[in-house]
C-alpha cells in the first residue's frame, strides 16, 4: 500500500477549508494509514510527517470544536506544500 502524497494531503486540507470534506472523515482517512503503517510503502518521510500532523489537526475538544483552527490548517499546508 502506498502512502498518501503531499498533494493528496494538501487536497484534503483544501477540502476541509472549502467545507467539502469533514474533519471527521479526514481523521478516519489519516487513522486508516496510521493503523496500517506496517503495510505502507514509505517513499516520502516528509509526507508521512505531514499526514501525522494533519491527524492532530482533527482532534476535537468539544462537539464541532477543534483544538486547531482553519488558520492552523493553512499554516500546515504552507509548511509542506
Amino acid at each position: 500500500m502506498k502512502q498518501p502524497t503531499r498533494d493528496e494531503i494538501t487536497e484534503r486540507i483544501k477540502g476541509i477549508l472549502d467545507g467539502k470534506i469533514s474533519r471527521d472523515s479526514t481523521d478516519d482517512w489519516v487513522n486508516y494509514f496510521i493503523s496500517h503503517d506496517d503495510e505502507i510503502e514509505l517513499i516520502d518521510i516528509e509526507a508521512w510527517h505531514y499526514l501525522i500532523q494533519l491527524g492532530t489537526m482533527c482532534l476535537q475538544i468539544a462537539p464541532n470544536e477543534y483544538i486547531y483552527s482553519s488558520d492552523d490548517l493553512l499554516e500546515l499546508m504552507k509548511e509542506y506544500s
